[in-house]
């Protein structure tokens, strides 16, 4: 028998381990990791409907969770030598973590209207951002507090005695971490595909808080059979013949432990931003990218733990070659990418859901898989380094968690808010690179005297590393903004990066777009008549629309037509900063003088958080095309957000949310106008054009249920076409033009909405289910709520409530009602001509639609002949 076999089962350490059965400890370490990679979710989530959806609250959540991560990580470190009962201390801190959870529950309700106190007390943007991160740092620091130390307070368990520290503890370390890490995946998953669709997501908060109070639970239960540690565990110890035995070198050690944090976050905030520019964004194709990178990481940590005693024995090379590796892997991920994705193209385009999961997959793992494993390698190699370390093991390992954690923050607040404004996406990828084939430049300091010649040539590696990050591989040649210029003639206008989103003008024709992401269009002026509409329609309806507020700017088309109107005060808020230059900078001959107007106020932040936060009051609301599937969307389809709305309702006030009937289903549309009608009293349907096959609606709410008095709607409508100087008043039909675009009373006809399900905050229905029905359309599996069905559905609406006999046309005279009969069919015979027009591929313009009107409508009775030379104005 070896004498290093004798010494293993001799080992204290050993012998305890055996007597706990270290598989129990790894469950119930790796249900920590589920446990707190599901609590950041929910908590990034339930403080984004506080804060908003921006990039800057998103930020300001993230950091206050890692600083918890990171301040537990260096208290319970220290404390840690002194501890006894290492596997009771770790249940007790996951009954923190439980209990903190727990709180931030019930503390929620009572932020909210904290925040709202202060939201309009705060004018700097910097000081409501502080504000953010002070209230997340309340909520979130107990909680974190406790994460941070859990695997500090297990690590002297694993010490041994001294002089028997380098083993056993050395090969532990790095496989906690890692079943930790994997533990987190599981919890990605679940938390994107499983557990909201199940059981909502307030269930899953509390299957969150049972899961950490389980852990703590099964952690005291294990100490109960375990001795207590005699004392000498964890303590320092002279460690002789160790490459790391001086203080040079923990100076070196907690360098790589803060960079390889840096690095890390930083590199899964510009990977997602790369991703982003060929997905449909939602909250699957994220949790893709996350769950890949944690596998990963995860993998990485228990490489390290095979390799336990080679690494011991050549450290600084070993440290050197992984961060050779690492860099040049990394600088190589934008090649790949653009490989893969053709340039940009969108993936899986005509894919079902389940091929498309596995096309995303497929793409993320070639892409990221192997880069993401050798930087999982660093971090966990410096926690089996740290077990030979002549300093408390506890102590060591929880300053490096903390520096790591530390480390994160700067990385993803970097790469967020700095390196993609600064440098853009390709090369702020090629400086992380860099910073670790740099980083070979410092390993010298882990340098003995015989391992010199090995080191120089490090240093030669990693130096032509650099040369051809400049030269060779040259990130900053790749495209930025996919243009198909040979196709549609498309010609790329200006472009911004930054964390938000990649934003650019792009010119087809004589049309001018914003496009975000490279695949989602925010308008153009191709479409200026209905952009124009969406704002004219619900202003019109209001008697006296003075106080307008707009969720969503795109072109600033349709906020700049409400300048038409006698408004008093225009408040937009858009999500996208660079949206707003953008719009700003190549619009403004389309807007109607909306950014030089002193009356129009345009903010850059989230919509719904503005108004959850604002005590302002307005008379007309207009909510815009919202993708619905893209991430953060579906929270503007919730009974919580419709309810905000109604609350900041001047009386009389309407409410109007616009909705693109070409990427909804039928269930979907009913889902959301079942939660609309949820909310207010009266609710009404209007269409937004005559495109059967590309048409948007509007659901029209009103907290005070009154009839429209159709005299005064006509007044309104002369006075706009004066305003615009428009033929339109001198309109010869009777009744009122925009009363062909009415589709029906829906709050009327309530119980024709029953069948389908309300999407609320805990259980958002639009945004766990538009995801899918995008991919199973694109696959021919599913139709968009256009067409036939969308005909018959109007259809259905008239039959049931006749306009003689529905209560909101109650005023209006025989002609009027005559109108809305016209309406309908002018969509119906529009429908025949065959056209396939969709407005995502090429709108039409009112024109156009207007001509194809012209020739449906001649068949209509010849009292209905006198709309064809207005219907340019429609």
């Amino acid at each position: 028998m070896s004498a290093s076999a004798s010494a293993d089962r001799s080992d204290p350490t050993r012998q305890r381990l055996q007597s706990v059965r270290p598989l129990m400890v790894l469950v119930l370490f790796f249900g920590s990791g589920l446990t707190a990679l599901l609590l950041q979710t929910l908590w990034m989530r339930e403080l984004a409907l506080l804060f908003g959806s921006g990039a800057q609250a998103a930020a300001a959540t993230l950091a206050a969770f890692f600083l918890g991560l990171a301040a537990g990580g260096a208290f319970w470190g220290v404390l840690s030598p002194r501890l006894r009962q290492p596997l009771r201390w770790y249940g007790l801190l996951e009954l923190g973590v439980a209990l903190g959870a727990l709180g931030c529950l019930f503390l929620l309700p009572t932020f909210h209207g904290l925040y709202g106190a202060l939201y309009d007390q705060v004018s700097a943007p910097r000081l409501l951002l502080a504000v953010k991160l002070a209230l997340a740092l309340m909520l979130l620091f107990p909680a974190a507090f406790c994460m941070g130390g859990t695997l500090p307070v297990l690590s002297p368990l694993l010490a041994g005695t001294p002089g028997q520290r380098t083993g056993i503890a050395g090969r532990w370390l790095p496989v906690l971490y890692g079943v930790n890490t994997l533990g987190a995946a599981v919890g990605a998953f679940a938390a994107a595909f499983v557990l909201p669709q199940a059981i909502g997501w307030r269930w899953s908060y509390w299957l969150a808080i049972l899961i950490a109070a389980g852990v703590g639970v099964g952690a005291w239960w294990l100490s109960t059979r375990v001795t207590a540690l005699d004392g000498s565990a964890g303590q320092p110890v002279t460690v002789r013949d160790s490459t790391l035995a001086t203080a040079q070198s923990w100076g070196t050690l907690r360098f790589l432990a803060f960079l390889s944090g840096f690095v890390t976050l930083a590199l899964e905030v510009l990977w997602t931003r790369m991703f982003a520019q060929v997905l449909h964004n939602s909250v699957y194709s994220f949790a893709a990218i996350l769950i890949v990178f944690l596998i990963a990481l995860g993998i990485g940590a228990l490489l390290v733990s095979g390799f336990s005693r080679q690494i011991q024995r050549t450290a600084d090379r070993w440290l050197g070659v992984l961060l050779i590796s690492a860099g040049l892997l990394v600088a190589t991920t934008p090649l790949v990418f653009m490989k893969i994705t053709d340039g940009l193209g969108y993936l899986g385009h005509n894919e079902g859901w389940i091929p498309y999961l596995a096309t995303l997959f497929s793409a993320v793992t070639w892409t990221l898989f192997l880069p993401t494993l050798v930087l999982g390698l660093v971090f966990p190699t410096l926690l089996r380094l740290a077990a030979s370390h002549p300093r408390p093991v506890g102590q060591t390992v929880g300053t490096l968690v903390a520096l790591n954690t530390l480390g994160a923050i700067a990385g993803a607040l970097a790469a967020g808010f700095l390196f993609l404004d600064w440098l853009g996406l390709w090369r702020s990828i090629g400086f992380m690179a860099a910073l670790y084939l740099a980083a070979v430049l410092w390993l010298p300091w882990l340098t003995i005297p015989t391992a010199a010649a090995p080191q120089r040539r490090l240093r030669i590696v990693a130096l032509m590393g650099l040369l051809s990050l400049l030269s060779v591989i040259d990130l900053s040649r790749l495209p930025i903004v996919r243009i198909d210029h040979d196709r549609r003639g498309e010609m790329l206008v200006q472009v911004w990066e930054s964390g938000a989103g990649t934003v650019a003008v792009v010119r087809r024709g004589d049309d001018l777009r914003i496009k975000v992401d490279n695949h989602y269009t925010l308008g153009g002026t191709a479409g200026r008549g209905y952009e124009e509409r969406q704002a004219h329609l619900p202003l019109l309806l209001h008697p006296a629309p003075e106080e307008v507020f707009f969720i969503g700017l795109g072109t600033g088309i349709t906020a700049g037509a409400a300048l038409h109107h006698p408004v008093r005060r225009v408040v937009v808020a858009e999500l996208l900063p660079h949206a707003i230059i953008a719009a700003r900078t190549h619009f403004a001959p389309w807007q109607n003088g909306l950014f030089d107007d002193p009356r129009v106020r345009v903010l850059a932040t989230d919509g719904r958080n503005h108004l959850a936060a604002t005590r302002s009051r307005f008379d007309v609301m207009i909510g815009d095309l919202f993708i619905p599937w893209e991430a953060g969307a579906g929270n503007l389809y919730t009974i919580e957000h419709f309810t905000r709305v109604r609350e900041r309702l001047a009386p009389g006030g309407l409410f109007a949310q616009w909705l693109p009937l070409y990427q909804l289903s039928e269930q979907e549309f009913g889902s959301i106008a079942r939660t609309f009608s949820a909310v207010f009293p009266q609710v009404t349907l209007w269409r937004g054009d005559f495109l059967p096959h590309g048409p948007i609606v509007a659901l029209i709410g009103a907290v005070d249920a009154q009839p429209l008095d159709g005299a005064a709607l006509r007044e309104r409508e002369q006075a706009l076409a004066a305003a615009r100087n428009s033929p339109f008043a001198d309109w010869p039909a009777g009744g009122s033009p925009l009363l062909l675009f009415y589709a029906g009373n829906l709050g009327e006809l309530r119980e024709r909405l029953e069948g389908y399900p309300l999407s609320t905050d805990a259980r958002p229905i639009i945004e766990l289910r538009a995801p899918r029905t995008q991919r199973q359309q694109a696959a021919g599996q599913a139709d968009w709520f256009t067409g036939s069905p969308l005909v018959a559905f109007f259809e259905d609406l008239q039959r049931a409530l006749p306009p003689a006999v529905d209560p909101y046309l109650s005023r209006l005279d025989e002609a009027g009602q005559g109108v809305v009969t016209a309406g309908l069919e002018g969509f119906r015979t529009r429908l025949g001509t065959g056209s396939r027009t969709t407005r995502p591929v090429n709108p039409v313009t009112p024109d156009e639609e207007a001509t194809a009107l012209r020739e449906e409508l001649r068949r209509l009775r010849a009292a209905r002949d006198d709309l064809e030379r207005w219907l340019p104005e429609l």
